[in-house]
């Protein structure tokens, strides 16, 4: 089935509507949850991980809105019936969508947390500008999101709001506190907690073969049961064997008001969970291999860059880091990352986290040399399965940016399912 595929036309974006049956797609053969019925609103909707995911722990979406007519393909080609909006969300009439019980809702994280160690203070005016310190327009919309959140819930006064972003947002995004004690304000009960995609999984929901380091944040209507957020991957203990490990955290979180919010291996790691043992285990994880396709050909780096007028020899950065992964790997297949800080990786592990900007992976079949050695860059199909998008998930867009920004801003399918698989029982 292919990746790319052109807009639908006959409907207005910009406008509530259904989608045409004719527009079904295969179904997904992996077991789904039993629907319980709890309708799902879900903001800045993307390539429709979050959807998927909630759909698997048995939710009915009823709604979605994102502000790119692509993202509004793929709702309408996989999520038949749904109604949905096209617009910026900070510019929704939240009176103008039909309510539901849950809302999910993912901000955009780039600048807003800011995601990628971007300077603390691209948030700030800047002084003796033409126009004032204004930030640009696609900063202020995107900062804008976090709060739409909380507009969406005065509205419609969600049982349940809930989410994901990057690190970051919890640690760096000034206003985060602010933001926090506004939802205690309006009436809800917050919680955070950090999981890397690799590690989460359960029955009929493999982990994605992906580290993705996140924080997911759930708002509950104060009243209710808070939902079970412990993080208990399937880890092998070297004493015990097989446990479900227990999130542990560095001294420092010990103290009062520290939010416990990090990445695995930094902040947090796991532990077995027997008390005669306590000894530090590691998560069991699903391997990008199985994923990329090793027999299509590639291109030797000898031949240079593709698509060029004139040869262009490879960076010397990246010669370098191939040249690492031939001495690392001998014959085998390896990935190198051309992220800086990064080098290589085996295909015997999860991939490094997918983003929405660009391509970082690329496969390297060893040679003799290093201009001997076969290279391409990994596929987006590749890319949406470390998602743990199945293969009959269609995208909807035209260009390869509309595609590749969907799949690295979705939420993984498999976080998704686990975080709706918890919300659930204190809804029913």
């Amino acid at each position: 089935m292919p990746l790319v595929l052109s807009h639908q036309t006959g409907h207005r974006e910009d406008e509530l509507g259904p989608l045409q049956r004719g527009d079904a797609v295969q179904d997904d053969p992996r077991p789904r949850a039993a629907a319980h019925g709890i309708s799902t609103t879900h903001l800045f909707a993307g390539g429709c991980g979050d959807l998927l995911g909630f759909r698997e722990a048995g939710f009915d979406p009823q709604y979605a809105a994102n502000h790119s007519a692509s993202a509004i393909s793929t709702v309408r080609m996989n999520f038949p019936g749904i109604r949905y909006s096209r617009c910026d969300i900070n510019n929704l009439d939240f009176r103008s969508i039909p309510r539901t019980r849950v809302a999910v809702g993912s901000p955009i994280c780039k600048e807003a947390s800011p995601a990628g160690r971007n300077s603390t203070s691209s948030q700030q005016p800047k002084q003796n500008s033409p126009d004032g310190g204004a930030p640009a327009p696609q900063w202020s919309r995107t900062r804008a999101t976090a709060w739409d959140l909380l507009r969406a819930a005065e509205v419609h006064d969600y049982d349940v709001v809930c989410g994901e972003n990057v690190v970051d947002f919890a640690t760096r995004w000034k206003p985060f506190t602010a933001w926090t004690n506004v939802w205690d304000a309006m009436g809800y009960d917050g919680q955070f907690v950090s999981v890397d995609a690799a590690h989460i999984s359960g029955p009929g929901n493999e982990a994605a073969p992906q580290h993705r380091h996140r924080v997911l944040f759930v708002f509950t209507k104060k009243g209710l049961r808070l939902p079970d957020l412990r993080v208990q991957p399937r880890s092998i203990c070297p004493e015990c064997g097989p446990v479900d490990g227990v999130q542990v955290w560095g001294k420092r979180f010990a103290q009062p008001g520290v939010l416990k919010v990090g990445s695995y291996g930094h902040q947090y790691r796991y532990r077995c969970p027997n008390d005669r043992c306590r000894r530090e285990v590691e998560p069991v994880t699903r391997a990008i291999r199985e994923h990329v396709d090793l027999t299509e050909p590639g291109r030797l780096v000898g031949e240079g860059r593709p698509n060029r007028r004139a040869f262009e020899r490879y960076a010397e950065e990246t010669r370098r880091k191939i040249a690492i992964g031939m001495a690392r790997f001998g014959d085998e297949p390896f990935l190198v990352i051309l992220r800086n800080h990064c080098t290589v990786q085996s295909l015997d592990e999860p991939i490094g986290a997918i983003t929405a900007e660009g391509n970082h992976h690329m496969l390297v079949k060893p040679g003799r040399t290093v201009d001997e050695c076969e290279v391409k860059m990994i596929h987006l199909r590749t890319k949406a399965r470390a998602q743990r998008f199945p293969d009959q998930h269609q995208f909807g867009g035209t260009t390869v940016t509309d595609l590749t920004r969907q799949v690295g801003n979705a939420v993984p399918v498999n976080v998704a399912q686990w975080l709706g698989e918890r919300i659930a029982p204190v809804l029913l």
